[in-house]
């Protein structure tokens, strides 16, 4: 079976999509110029590849306990190491890396208690892993959603209208179980109409378009268009751990975040007090990325770095085929 090639419009749709994934695609027509049938069967043709997907889950910047982790096995045992962490509670991304540690684990917890014990008693349970070292999040500057593929003019974008506000009249806050089962259907289907959505919860379609309007507006749903590496146009990914004075910490971020290439940028309370991902078309282009980064802030102190291998679980998402491959024999 021949891969699927990905060419210019397709990326244009997902840029449009990273923007905002429930565009209509009416909408989106019009700022591309093709008709809105064509959009949504590239879609189709894309998503079902496993090029890219959608995402509906809690909103990252409104977690009460986020934490990225390192994590090192034991030779020959990467694998097995990722199988045993990704069905743990709270794993929400896995990458194989090299460098600063085999394994990098983003970690969506309930609470400061649920995170506590995953790293005590969870994750160092597991018999293929040799070592872990933890850096907790204060604050998400840039958020993956936030970053796209840049596959759009600055003229395309504008065009693209946000997302629907709650009507004045809408409630203010809504429900915490209805929160949660507005992102459980919708994570069946992100693009799912609010007809649909309103049956599937059990409300009317007006309140189901006024909560989810709310959710998002208040960032505690949040919507996400990802790719697989193998196919975006900026495949090369390093995590770099910084240390920066802490006076310059808020200010440093301002600059950082403005810097296209930076994917994830957050505050950590651990040695690195600032961690972010940076993504290139190339490796050689990962450099260029960092002297120029250094440049516009030359107080950062670079502590470690870590080059991303393969994604092998994504926001709840075995990803490039991992889910179907055996683990190295012990």
């Amino acid at each position: 079976m021949t891969e699927l090639v990905l060419d210019e419009l397709d990326f244009q749709i997902i840029h449009g999509l990273q923007i905002d994934p429930r565009v209509r695609w009416v909408a989106l027509a019009d700022v591309l110029g093709v008709d809105a049938h064509t959009l949504a069967r590239r879609w189709e043709r894309i998503e079902a590849s496993g090029a890219a997907w959608l995402t509906a889950l809690h909103g990252v910047k409104k977690l009460d306990a986020l934490a990225l982790i390192e994590v090192d096995s034991f030779p020959g045992q990467v694998l097995r190491a990722a199988q045993a962490i990704a069905v743990l509670p709270g794993v929400a991304s896995i990458e194989l890396a090299t460098g600063a540690c085999d394994l990098f684990v983003t970690l969506f917890a309930e609470d400061d208690d649920a995170l506590a014990g995953f790293l005590l008693e969870q994750i160092g349970a597991i018999p293929e892993i040799r070592g872990v070292r933890a850096h907790l999040v204060s604050h998400v500057a840039r958020e993956g959603s936030e970053w796209t593929i840049q596959a759009l003019s600055d003229a395309q974008v504008r065009h693209i209208p946000a997302p629907r506000p709650p009507r004045p009249g809408a409630a203010k806050h809504v429900d915490p179980r209805l929160a949660v089962a507005l992102r459980e259907a919708l994570q069946r289907d992100v693009r799912m109409p609010v007809g649909e959505l309103g049956r599937r919860v059990g409300i009317s379609a007006q309140r189901a378009a006024d909560s989810l309007a709310r959710l998002r507006q208040q960032g505690l749903l949040q919507l996400r268009t990802d790719m697989s590496e193998r196919f975006t146009p900026y495949p090369a990914v390093n995590w770099l751990f910084l240390q920066l004075p802490a006076p310059r910490v808020a200010s440093a971020l301002e600059k950082i975040i403005s810097v296209k290439a930076v994917q994830f940028a957050a505050v950590s309370t651990g040695p690195a007090n600032v961690i972010l991902a940076m993504g290139a078309r190339d490796r050689p282009g990962l450099l260029t990325a960092e002297i120029a980064l250094a440049q516009l802030v030359p107080e950062m102190e670079v502590k470690s770095r870590m080059t991303m291998l393969r994604l092998y679980r994504h926001l709840g998402r075995e990803v490039n085929g991992f889910g179907s491959v055996r683990p190295e024999p012990s």
